[in-house]
């Protein structure tokens, strides 16, 4: 018979085949987009794209695939070198599991009263049991399928692509990560979750300890998740190894409120001064809600009315491409004319990771061309 988690797992093997998805791949007729774009790409000068989404009730890869296709399209329209997915971009597959509507459904009912009567249980708790095994079932064959797809994508449109994150299983250990790929449609690297929420933690995802440079022909770059931003040391150990630009998927699991949203990317940036794009999921799952605004983020200093924002959606809910100009020679010279910004207080800082997190070893960083 098998566990639940092999259940999971071979029934995704079957849904998410290599072979389903090259055969569909090459259905699409995809217009290969020529290297002519890639002449007037600069550090002065590039364009990017983050994408802000509703969670879909897609019943094939199929579906999915053409969800992923039309924003890197729209992307490719607005002549960007780089498209941002959100955090837990693999939501939508949860519907092929025979039954998961219906179970869908009624946790978000459950979620809604809830909404309005806090003393009743949450739906996410009750529902972190199944969740674990799940997301472990699903882990490697979304991942394979997953890969293929942004490959293919990437290298057919000529465009970097960030995939958002999925469950990365190593062992019997799940963590939430993101992966980047080039233009070649290879595999530039990944990033790990460093700072878990609750209900990550319950749902037994481990966090990374490692913060990844990525050199791009345009910039180096950086991918936290989500909750990292909401920590400044994530930002000022980026600063430390010469990021420049700040990728981060959110799926943010609360109702949106403009002041708490200010916890997280817009005052990092401000802080640290790099550009900043975060791509944001939204929608109900599982009876938990999802909100959040995805946007393009600067200096204030160097933004067109002195408010760090470049370009930010109408809406927290909802489907955006969001698309804006990055100019990192700009970025250099705003940090050239700050008065206080490399201001430090060495002796203060001195061991502040290990003694304020209760660490043997603090996060590492490490650059890969």
């Amino acid at each position: 018979m098998g566990t639940i988690e092999d259940l999971i797992e071979r029934w995704f093997r079957r849904k998410l085949s290599p072979k389903r998805i090259e055969k569909y791949l090459k259905r699409l007729e995809l217009e290969r987009r020529g290297r002519e774009i890639w002449k007037d790409v600069s550090p002065s000068n590039f364009r990017v794209s983050c994408v802000q989404r509703e969670i879909q009730s897609v019943k094939s890869i199929e579906e999915y695939i053409n969800m992923l296709n039309y924003f890197i399209k729209q992307a490719v329209k607005e002549e960007s070198a780089l498209i941002v997915f959100p955090e837990y971009n693999f939501f939508d597959l949860l519907n092929i599991i025979p039954g998961f509507s219906l179970i869908n459904s009624y946790l978000n009912q459950r979620a809604q009263k809830v909404k309005n009567n806090p003393s009743e249980q949450s739906s996410s708790e009750e529902i972190n049991p199944l969740f674990v095994h799940i997301l472990k079932g699903m882990a490697r064959p979304i991942e394979e399928g997953m890969k293929m797809i942004f490959s293919f994508l990437a290298g057919t449109y000529q465009i970097y692509i960030y995939t958002g994150t999925f469950i990365l299983k190593e062992k019997e250990n799940i963590f939430n990560a993101g992966f980047l790929y080039g233009l070649k449609g290879e595999l530039i690297g990944s990033q790990k979750k460093i700072h878990l929420t609750d209900l990550e933690e319950r749902l037994g995802i481990k966090r990374g300890n490692e913060i990844e440079v990525f050199k791009l022909p345009f910039g180096k770059v950086v991918c936290p998740i989500c909750m990292d931003a909401t920590y400044f040391e994530t930002f000022r150990l980026a600063r430390e190894q010469g990021a420049e630009v700040v990728i981060l998927p959110i799926a943010n699991l609360e109702e949106y409120n403009p002041w708490k949203a200010l916890r997280g990317i817009w005052s990092r940036v401000q802080e640290s001064f790099l550009y900043g794009l975060k791509a944001s999921l939204n929608g109900w799952m599982a009876g938990m809600h999802f909100t959040g605004k995805a946007g393009i983020f600067a200096p204030w200093v160097i933004t067109a009315n002195q408010d760090g924002l470049i370009s930010i959606s109408s809406h927290y809910e909802g489907n955006f491409l969001i698309t804006g100009e990055i100019n990192i020679p700009r970025l250099y010279e705003a940090r050239k004319q700050t008065e206080y910004l490399e201001d430090r207080n060495m002796e203060f800082e001195t061991g502040y990771l290990e003694k304020t997190y209760e660490i043997a070893e603090p996060v590492k960083s490490k650059i890969k061309n």
